[in-house]
């Protein structure tokens, strides 16, 4: 028993541990402000350009749906719940606010811990990939997965959306 001790000792003293990650558990579930818009075009030559929108500031994309076309950064709010993604509120007299757009929604492509998966959801007739880019406690960051201004040419373009949590 002694002289196995032995033979297996260095095996033992010299393996490593892989420390596994489970995938993460999102908590997308709440009410989010728009703080920050990262606006990037990549055209064919390579040569990314990118503009950063600020509390105050007006993101306007023509080529979007009329709910996100304009975005008031710093006021935009969106609500999402384990199902439903929510645009358009209107406060109601008892504090609470009424979502004038809703769009159902599920969560796919989280296979590890650093690949948080996709939205998607059916706007008005067209589907919509945005990337969660960050989970955190009282944050969310997603981008969209990016459009052709042109068809399927030109410059591609994507949004990443920098929110905070400010309700349940």
């Amino acid at each position: 028993m002694k002289n196995l001790f032995i033979l297996i000792s260095p095996f033992l003293l010299f393996s490593s541990c892989i420390k596994y990650g489970q995938p993460k558990l999102l908590s997308l579930s709440g009410e989010y402000r728009v703080d920050k818009i990262t606006y990037e075009e990549i055209d064919n030559s390579g040569n990314p350009s990118q503009v950063v929108y600020l509390p105050g500031d007006w993101c306007i994309n023509p080529a979007e749906i009329d709910v996100l076309d304009s975005i008031d950064v710093g006021f935009f709010k969106m609500h999402l719940d384990y199902s439903m993604i929510r645009f358009q509120p209107i406060p109601t007299g008892s504090g609470s606010s009424y979502w004038s757009v809703q769009y159902p929604y599920h969560v796919s492509g989280q296979y590890s811990s650093y690949d948080l998966g996709y939205i998607n959801f059916n706007c008005d007739g067209t589907r919509r990939y945005w990337k969660i880019i960050d989970d955190g406690v009282e944050s969310l960051t997603i981008r969209t997965s990016g459009q052709w201004v042109n068809g399927n040419s030109g410059s591609n373009e994507s949004f990443t959306l920098h929110m905070t949590r400010v309700g349940p």
